[in-house]
């Protein structure tokens, strides 16, 4: 039995699904529980139609298994993203990696905003009191705080230029940061437009990361 492996065209895929699937809101155990019908009927000769039929059917079916009042939503995001990106995929066990793939892909985007986030609640080393002054000189008064880019949220931005592991963009604020961020063959070409999830920003409002 030849071992399937990941290569450039099905990390591009992978990439797609999975992003999507974050930005929906999907629950990534939803899509496991599906996965996990796809890895049962791997070897059959239908794997990728009872793959599909089990996902209209969950996705419009009254019949289906609710859990919460997101699930139905989870279903149909999960549908369309994999009627747009799986199409073209024939292969059984390749369909099977890349879905495996995705779901370790849905975990890292959902999680790495979090953590970056957690890193800048951590407490900083406090600084001394300053004493007080009997008189103080009248100062004039602030500008006002350019608002900042929450983690989490998507930005625009430009590629420069690419390779197998990592990509420098440009991304289209009002600082115009450039910033490499890591991506294994990152499906965009140099000079397209994206958008990307900021995962780290700093005390004056500058993004110092981003991801797919």
């Amino acid at each position: 039995m030849q071992v399937q492996r990941m290569n450039k065209e099905r990390w591009v895929v992978a990439h797609k699904l999975a992003s999507d699937l974050v930005d929906y809101g999907t629950d990534v155990n939803e899509f496991g529980k599906v996965a996990a019908f796809m890895r049962r009927y791997q070897k059959t000769d239908d794997a990728k139609d009872r793959f599909m039929l089990l996902l209209q059917r969950l996705a419009n079916s009254n019949d289906a298994p609710i859990r919460s009042g997101k699930t139905k939503e989870y279903y149909r995001s999960i549908q369309a993203s994999c009627q747009e990106h799986l199409r073209d995929i024939s292969d059984a066990d390749e369909f099977m990696l890349i879905l495996g793939w995705c779901m370790r892909l849905m975990r890292y985007y959902a999680v790495e905003p979090k953590r970056a986030a957690e890193e800048q609640r951590r407490p900083q080393t406090p600084m001394p009191t300053p004493q007080l002054r009997v008189a103080q000189t009248p100062q004039p008064p602030k500008e006002p705080e350019k608002p900042k880019v929450k983690i989490g949220a998507r930005v625009n931005a430009t590629i420069l230029q690419k390779s197998a592991r990592k990509v420098t963009v440009q991304l289209q604020t009002d600082e115009n940061e450039e910033i490499t961020f890591e991506s294994l063959y990152y499906p965009n070409a140099v000079g397209a437009n994206v958008k990307l999830r900021v995962i780290e920003v700093d005390d004056t409002g500058k993004i110092r990361g981003v991801t797919p």
